[in-house]
């Protein structure tokens, strides 16, 4: 039984190192400036996006960066490709330009792969809350991790950067 439980245990590690660096040498586009970046997601967030069939060159790239993805959903707008995918059993998105730069990429994440000093920032602010969902946010050369957090009937949404600075915080009752 001991055995057993050790390898269980050196199989999920593995597994775990394999989901964590799954996407660790994506290259985000460095063509636009973070602000730049922001400004576009922003937009294209406001619009009204709708469901299309990327360009074939896109579709390429986008295979070349998520060989793994599946359940590939895209949408486009104000000249953002936006698009949903699995990988692991994970929820992503990733956001292309027309040109087919890599602008952002949203992946869903475990707490135990949260920074710790971003995980010490969100239970320093919230120490009765349990971790809810959590996104790492790669946009640009910044790395951001969005939060929900809930006790009880509150739920709160905290945007913490990679140093532990909390940059927003919304409360939903």
């Amino acid at each position: 039984m001991k055995i057993f439980r050790f390898l269980n245990v050196i199989v999920c590690c593995f597994l775990f190192v394999l989901t964590a660096t799954a996407q660790s040498n994506l290259a985000i586009s460095r063509e636009y400036s973070n602000d730049a970046i922001a400004g576009m997601i922003r937009k294209y967030k406001r619009s009204n996006s709708r469901d299309v069939i990327p360009p074939a060159e896109l579709a390429t790239k986008f295979k070349s960066d998520f060989a793994k993805a599946s359940k590939i959903e895209w949408e486009f707008a104000e000249k953002i490709y936006e698009v949903e995918f699995e990988v692991k059993f994970r929820d992503c998105k990733a956001y292309y330009d027309v040109k087919g730069n890599l602008l952002m990429l949203v992946e869903e994440i475990y707490r135990s792969e949260l920074p710790a000093v971003v995980k010490n920032a969100a239970e320093a602010k919230y120490p009765k809350y349990r971790f809810e969902d959590i996104d790492k946010i790669r946009r640009g050369t910044e790395v951001f991790y969005k939060i929900e957090m809930e006790l009880r009937d509150t739920e709160v949404k905290l945007l913490i950067k990679s140093d532990g600075v909390v940059l927003d915080e919304k409360f939903d009752y």
